[in-house]
């Protein structure tokens, strides 16, 4: 997989972390970057543990369906036309069970925003709390004219691939230098070919680098810590690709991702969470009624998240939640 460097850097306060644990003093958002391995000749798993700043919060006045009413916001005048932006449901106090569910939202008039999923049927309220950021592309993570370094090509089959799983396969992408016989101009572009430089990456959704290179290379990324937890919707019955989303400080233990997998006392009759090793390989854990344990039924609850995960759901559909360790809390 990757080995991960975490550099986080605060205006007004100290933010001092590891892997394992942190600690925290802070008035603002902490940001800075974090540092990952790709490792030469392999598939690496990632997640995206840094994020888009909020451009907005606000409280909802009213829910009727799929339209959902702030009387203090002009949307128009701070979204950016043609541009998709993630709803982030902070609190939810009708049914807290909505708290962490995002939706993607590209659709707005005046005081309202449309969601393409009915959230008043599944109880979000008036009086709910929300914030709206703006995704990670292509671009910001590997820079207009791949500043981070992937191994270009002229097609698909020459170059590194970016795999975003769409819910029942991959869509695939790669950067061209462009010129040449039919190359066309320099960008990203998707597996037909045609421009990708502003494909959205969703935070809860892991992404695998298809690294063709002979040698390791670093990729950083930065951005702003999510403080709050986020709803992961787990597909039943297939294997979710999902980002951890905080970038220190994470454990099974800690993860209260148990609240929604389905428990065992052996690990084929139970959800497994899959982890890369570095090595292009998985280890494997599941929540039995003893505990996280690994494959091998050791102990495994202060095993430190991965920055990308894999999900396999045994059961029917389901929000896990991820919630942000104890440590976050004043951040």
């Amino acid at each position: 997989m990757r080995s991960l460097q975490l550099h986080l850097i605060v205006i007004v306060s100290i933010f001092v972390a590891s892997t394992a644990s942190a600690q925290s003093t802070a008035y603002s958002k902490p940001a800075g970057f974090v540092t990952h391995t790709l490792r030469a000749g392999q598939l690496n798993l990632i997640g995206l543990t840094l994020h888009e700043p909020v451009v907005l919060s606000g409280s909802l006045d009213s829910v009727d369906g799929t339209q959902l009413t702030d009387s203090d916001m002009d949307y128009a005048s701070v979204l950016t036309s043609g541009q998709s932006y993630i709803l982030e449901i902070i609190s939810n106090e009708a049914d807290p069970s909505l708290n962490g569910v995002i939706q993607i939202v590209s659709d707005w008039s005046g005081d309202s925003l449309t969601t393409p999923d009915n959230l008043g049927i599944d109880g979000l309220a008036s009086g709910a709390k929300y914030h709206l950021r703006a995704p990670k592309t292509l671009t910001d993570l590997f820079g207009v004219s791949n500043s981070a370094g992937l191994t270009a090509g002229a097609n698909i089959a020459s170059a590194d691939v970016v795999w975003l799983h769409n819910g029942s396969s991959f869509d695939k992408f790669y950067y061209s230098p462009g010129g040449g016989f039919g190359g066309g101009a320099a960008g990203w572009k998707g597996i037909d070919g045609g421009d990708a430089s502003d494909q959205p990456i969703i935070y809860t959704d892991a992404i695998i680098i298809q690294s063709r290179s002979s040698e390791d290379k670093a990729l950083t990324i930065s951005g702003v810590v999510k403080t709050e937890l986020i709803s992961l919707a787990l597909l039943g019955g297939k294997f979710n690709f999902v980002s951890s989303t905080f970038p220190v400080g994470s454990t099974l233990a800690n993860s209260g991702l148990e609240t929604q997998l389905t428990s065992a006392p052996e690990i084929g009759q139970s959800d497994v969470v899959w982890m890369p090793d570095g090595e292009g390989n998985y280890q494997k854990y599941y929540f039995s009624p003893d505990g996280w344990k690994s494959e091998a039924g050791e102990d495994a609850a202060a095993t430190p998240l991965t920055s990308g995960i894999i999900i396999e759901r045994l059961g029917v559909d389901a929000n896990a939640k991820i919630t942000p360790p104890e440590s976050y809390d004043d951040l």
